[in-house]
């Protein structure tokens, strides 16, 4: 069968795959890579969804008429391990796996209904992070198995190195929120070296990558999954910083504690620790944007989101000790 292959513009942008030369060079076969897989898996393919920035994902229909979800994931080590939580999840609170293909990065999918995402579908922020907070909870009951996905401690210590090298290379810039920098560097050494719970992460679950299911019993599903084994306590940064722009407040701080307080809870979870990874990872974030987008509105507006670090300290320092 052939196969009519659209590139959407996410894709093109800056900030999408084509960015970069390997990302440009990944896009040219795209047409190729959804051709084969149309092809194994015997799929009628639709228009694709025309969202994310690493990955062509379109809906399709099996000749079944099963509905699905066509995956082709740029290759880069975040996305390497999807399959595998994927498989270890089997559609409990994550889109079911159906197939894949290690060595074209596809993915096939069983497809969510009506697929809407978490922040489209109404509901407070409360509401809106209890949903994520259940998500989570299923996923982290998955059993731990020797899977080959990356460890969090070893991406922390990563981390530290690479974050150093950039903060010095950027200290320019800095002025005076060399502070804050330093304490999420060193932030990142402490939790690299200590030896927290384990459980199988999902690695990014902010809330567009959390979509409603209804099959007659409405439920939430996570997608794109960055999988790694570690401290459970490194998952909440992202819905707490995504839900309802808490930084759009004029106050913060008072906003978040309480939302903080309220999922840690339900999770079980030390919430000093929550806002320390997320000091951690905004910081960490930071110097990714200065290094991967070295331009001067890009950059300005990485070193705004340092004020956003030095809430998640003063939450911490609040908290007192883990």
């Amino acid at each position: 069968m052939i196969v009519q292959v659209n590139i959407p513009a996410v894709l093109t942008q800056p900030g999408g795959a084509a960015s970069t030369a390997a990302g440009a060079a990944w896009l040219s076969t795209v047409p190729t890579l959804v051709q084969r897989a149309a092809h194994r898996w015997q799929l009628q393919v639709g228009e694709p969804f025309g969202v994310g920035t690493a990955s062509w994902t379109a809906p399709a229909t099996m000749a079944d008429g099963t509905p699905v979800v066509l995956k082709i994931s740029f290759p880069h080590e975040e996305a390497r391990y999807e399959a595998v939580a994927l498989g270890m999840w089997r559609g409990s609170a994550a889109v079911e796996l159906l197939a894949h293909d290690a060595e074209d990065w596809a993915l096939l999918l069983r497809r969510a209904h009506p697929g809407t995402t978490l922040l489209a579908t109404p509901g407070s922020p409360e509401q809106q992070i209890d949903a994520c907070v259940g998500v989570l909870a299923n996923l982290h009951r998955a059993p731990i198995a020797d899977l080959g996905v990356p460890i969090l401690r070893e991406v922390a210590h990563y981390w530290v190195t690479l974050a150093s090298e950039r903060a010095s290379r950027w200290m320019s810039l800095l002025g005076d929120r060399v502070a804050i920098v330093s304490r999420g560097i060193e932030q990142l050494r402490a939790f690299a070296g200590d030896d927290a719970p384990t459980v199988l992460l999902h690695g990014d679950l902010n809330p567009g990558n959390i979509l409603l299911d209804d099959p007659g019993t409405p439920h939430w599903l996570a997608i794109d999954p960055k999988p790694m084994l570690g401290d459970p306590a490194y998952e909440l940064w992202p819905v707490l910083n995504q839900i309802d722009d808490p930084f759009g407040h004029p106050d913060p701080q008072a906003v978040l504690l309480p939302r903080l307080l309220r999922s840690s809870q339900a999770l079980g979870l030390p919430p000093q620790r929550v806002a320390l990874w997320g000091l951690a990872r905004t910081v960490e974030s930071v110097l990714w944007q200065l290094e991967t987008w070295p331009t001067p509105e890009r950059q300005a507006a990485a070193l705004v989101q340092l004020a956003e670090a030095q809430t998640w300290a003063d939450i911490a320092d609040t908290l007192g000790p883990a």
